[in-house]
C-alpha cells in the first residue's frame, strides 16, 4: 500500500512511497503533529542515486519491523536533499558536530521544536559493521524520550546553538594572524604540502576531483609564474583522464575514486562535478595547448549532451551508482567480454588498453594504461564498446531539472566553448540558456531551485542566483551579446537585496523564514560555496561594465573575509581564487567598432584571467546607466579598436588582433619549464 510520498513528485521520495513506513514529507505541519502527539521526528535524508541511501531502504524501510518500530512513537519524514538544501545543510553539520562525520543517508531525530538531539548516517536493520541496529538505536532513543527528557531536550540545545553559532554567527578565526603572507600564497602552500606526486590529486583515499583547486592553481601560477602550481593542475587532469574515475567507453565523471590511484570509483554520475570539470579541463587546454586536455573536455560535453541532457534543452541532476542491484554493474568489464564486443584486431588491443594485465575473466571499471593510444583508433573502439554497453540495464537517472545545476551546466558549456573555439558548445548554451529564459519568464520572473515534470516544486537560493548570474556572465563572454549581461545585473541586483548582509559581509543562503534559521555558505565543498561565486561574479561585473555597486559589494566581502580566507585557505579557494581579479594577469579588454579582427585573438590567448566588452549599440542600448565605462570610450567610431586596461590604467589601445594576443598572453606567465 503507497504512503503520503506516491504524492510527492521527488524521484527520491517516490523510492520511498511504498515502503511500509508511514512518511510524511517536510513541512511546518509535521513539527505541529509533533508536538500536539509529543513524540520525537524521525528525520531522514538522502538522494535517488545514493548507493547506500538504496540499501538502507531496502534493510530497513521496506521491512515490516522498522515501520511498526517507528509507527506512534515517532513522526517518520523524508527529505530529497537535493530539492530542500536549506534543510540538509543544516541537519548535515548537526551530525558532524554530534558524530565527528557525516554522509548520505543521514539520520536525525529531532525534538517537536526541531532541535536534534541524535544523528547518524547508514544504520543497518540489525547491528553489524560494528554498528548498532537500527531496531536497537530506535528502541533506544524512545527510551531517552520517555524516561530523560531532560537530557535529550539539553542536548538538542546544545547542538542548536553550536549548530546557529557555526552558520550565522562570526567567523572564527584567531586574534593574529598565523602567517604574514597572503591568502593565494597559504592555499599554494597547503596545495602544495597535500598534492600526491605519484597519483596526482590531493590527500589520501578517498579522492574527489575538486576541479575548482584545478582552476585556482591555473591562476595562480598564471599571476605569480610558479609553475610548479601549473604542474600540479595538469598532473591531476591527466591522472584523472586515465583513471577508472573517468568512464572511458562513454565520457563523464563518477564521484570520486575510492582509492588513491584513481582506479576505482564511486560510480554515481553527478551534473555538478560534470560542468566543474568541463571548464577545468577546457582551461587546462588554454593555458596549456594539450590536445588530450580538450579531447577530454570535448568527451564530457559529449556525455552530457547524451545522457543527462533533456529533449528540451535542460539539465538532469545524476546518474544512480547501481544498475541492475549491482553497485557498478554497468560500467565493469572483463577482457573476455572486450574481445568479444570487437574484431580480432581492436579487441585484443582494448582489452590490454584498458585492462592492463588483469585476469580474462576479471570484471574491474576500466582505465588507460597508456597515456596517448592512437586518437582514432581509441575513438573507434570506444564507440563500439558504448553501443555492445547500451544493451546493458543502464541506472536510474534521476530527472529533476534544479536551478543551480542548470546554470553551472550553461556557464561550463559557454566557457568552454569560449575556450576551445567550440562554437557547437556554445550555440548548446545559449539555446538552454533561453529555454530556461521561458521557464522564469512563465513563473513571474520568481526563481525556483527544483523543477519536477514542469512544475516548481521548491523555491531559490543562493546558489541557484549566483550560479545562474555566472551562467549569464559566461554566455556574454562567449558571445558577446548584451542580453545575458543585462541579465546578470538585473539579478545581481535582487540577489543583493534578498541575501546581502553588509554587516557581516556575505550572503545569507536561504531567504528569510524559508527554513530552520538563515545560514550562511561560505566554504567550499565538492564545489565552490555560493558566496565565492557571487564574489567572482561581482568582480567581473565590475570589470566587463564598470558597474560601482558589484565593486562595492566585492570590497565589502574581501574586507570581512579576509582573515577568515586567510586562517583556513583550503576551505575558501574559490574565494580567495577571487583575489586574482585584482592582478595584472587580470586584463580586461573593450573593442569599439568591429570586433570580429580581435576574436580570434581572444580566442588564442592563454590568458584565463582576461575579459572582452565589444561596445556595440545594441549594448548601449541595453546597459545605458548601468555600465559606467561605456562613458569613456569613443562609439561612433567603425574602425576596429581594442582599449586594454588592467586595474584602473589603460594600455597603449592596440589595431592589430596580434598585438592583442600578445598583450595578453604577456600578462599571464606560463613557461614550459618546471622551477
Amino acid at each position: 500500500m503507497a504512503n503520503r510520498l506516491s504524492d510527492e513528485k521527488s524521484p527520491y521520495l517516490r523510492q520511498h512511497a511504498d515502503n511500509p513506513v508511514d512518511w510524511h514529507p517536510f513541512s511546518e505541519e509535521v513539527f505541529e503533529i509533533a508536538k500536539a502527539r509529543d513524540i520525537p521526528i524521525f528525520l531522514s535524508i538522502g538522494y535517488s542515486t545514493c548507493h547506500w541511501c538504496h540499501v538502507m531502504n531496502r534493510e530497513s524501510f521496506s521491512d515490516q519491523k522498522v515501520a511498526e518500530a517507528l509507527k506512534g512513537r515517532f513522526i517518520a519524514v523524508k527529505v530529497d536533499r537535493e530539492e530542500r538544501p536549506e534543510v540538509d545543510r543544516i541537519a548535515m553539520l548537526a551530525c558532524q558536530l554530534m558524530t565527528g562525520s557525516g554522509g548520505w543517508p543521514l539520520t536525525l531525530v529531532l525534538t517537536p521544536e526541531k532541535r536534534p538531539f541524535f544523528a547518524g548516517t547508514y544504520i543497518p536493520k540489525l547491528p553489524k559493521y560494528g554498528r548498532a541496529g537500527l531496531l536497537q538505536v530506535l528502541d533506544r532513543i524512545w527510551d531517552l524520550w520517555q524516561k530523560n527528557r531532560d537530557e535529550a531536550e539539553g542536548l538538542s540545545l546544545r547542538v542548536e546553538e553550536a549548530v546557529q553559532s557555526h552558520l550565522r554567527g562570526e567567523i572564527p578565526v584567531p586574534e593574529k594572524p598565523a602567517s604574514l603572507k597572503g591568502a593565494p600564497d597559504e592555499a599554494y602552500i597547503a596545495l602544495a604540502g597535500s598534492f600526491d606526486r605519484e597519483n596526482g590529486g590531493f590527500g589520501t583515499a578517498p579522492k574527489f576531483p575538486t576541479p575548482h583547486i584545478i582552476s585556482f592553481l591555473l591562476r595562480y601560477a598564471g599571476v605569480t609564474g610558479r609553475t610548479d602550481a601549473t604542474r600540479m593542475a595538469i598532473e591531476t587532469l591527466h591522472a584523472m583522464r586515465m583513471g577508472g574515475i573517468n568512464d572511458q567507453i562513454g565520457g563523464g565523471f563518477h564521484r570520486y575514486a575510492t582509492d588513491q590511484g584513481w582506479a576505482t570509483p564511486h560510480y554515481e554520475k553527478m551534473a555538478t562535478d560534470q560542468a566543474l570539470l568541463l571548464t577545468a579541463f577546457a582551461e587546462g587546454y588554454r593555458v596549456t595547448r594539450d590536445p588530450l586536455l580538450k579531447g577530454e573536455a570535448e568527451r564530457i560535453a559529449g556525455y552530457v549532451r547524451f545522457d543527462l541532457r533533456s529533449e528540451d534543452g535542460l539539465f538532469f541532476t545524476a546518474e544512480d551508482a547501481e544498475s541492475g542491484g549491482e553497485e557498478g554493474g554497468f560500467y565493469l568489464w572483463s577482457k573476455e567480454e572486450i574481445r568479444s564486443a570487437l574484431d580480432a584486431e581492436d579487441g585484443p588491443w582494448a582489452a590490454d588498453l584498458f585492462l592492463g594485465s588483469a585476469g580474462d575473466r576479471i570484471r574491474t571499471p576500466l582505465s588507460l594504461t597508456i597515456s596517448d593510444p592512437d586518437p582514432e583508433r581509441l575513438r573507434r573502439v570506444r564507440a563500439k564498446l558504448r553501443e555492445k554497453r547500451e544493451e546493458r540495464v543502464r541506472p536510474f537517472r534521476d530527472e529533476k531539472i534544479l536551478l543551480d545545476i542548470n546554470a553551472m551546466m550553461i556557464a561550463a558549456f559557454a566557457r568552454a566553448g569560449h575556450l576551445l573555439g567550440d562554437a557547437g558548445m556554445i550555440a548548446d548554451a545559449l539555446e538552454s540558456y533561453q529555454r530556461l529564459s521561458v521557464i522564469l519568464e512563465d513563473s513571474g520572473d520568481e526563481l525556483f531551485h527544483s523543477r519536477i515534470n514542469g512544475v516548481n516544486t521548491t523555491s531559490a537560493n543562493l546558489t541557484d542566483y549566483a550560479e545562474l548570474i555566472a551562467a549569464a556572465i559566461m554566455l556574454h563572454q562567449a558571445t558577446g551579446e548584451p542580453a545575458p549581461l543585462q541579465d546578470a545585473l538585473r539579478l545581481t541586483e535582487e540577489v543583493n537585496r534578498e541575501f546581502f548582509n553588509p554587516e557581516k559581509g556575505w550572503f545569507w543562503f536561504e531567504r528569510e523564514g524559508s527554513s530552520f534559521f538563515r545560514t550562511r555558505d561560505l566554504e567550499d565543498a565538492g564545489g565552490p560555496s555560493g558566496n565565492a561565486v557571487m564574489l567572482h561574479n561581482l568582480h567581473l561585473l565590475n570589470r566587463i561594465t564598470g558597474n560601482t555597486g558589484a565593486a562595492w559589494t566585492a570590497g565589502v566581502m574581501e574586507t570581512k573575509l579576509s582573515a577568515a580566507f586567510l586562517h583556513h585557505p583550503t576551505a575558501h579557494i574559490h574565494g580567495i581564487s577571487a583575489s586574482f581579479h585584482h592582478s595584472g594577469a587580470a586584463v580586461d579588454v573593450v573593442i569599439t567598432g568591429d570586433a570580429t579582427p580581435f576574436k580570434a585573438a581572444l580566442g588564442q590567448t592563454r590568458n584565463i584571467l582576461s575579459t572582452w566588452l565589444p561596445v556595440t549599440p545594441d549594448l548601449i542600448s541595453a546597459l545605458r546607466g548601468k555600465a559606467p565605462k561605456l562613458d569613456v570610450y569613443e562609439t561612433g567610431t567603425s574602425d576596429s579598436v581594442a582599449y586594454p586596461c588592467n586595474e584602473g590604467t589603460c594600455l597603449p589601445r592596440v589595431t592589430d588582433p596580434v598585438e592583442l594576443r600578445e598583450v595578453l598572453d604577456m600578462a599571464f606567465h606560463y613557461h614550459e619549464k618546471s622551477e
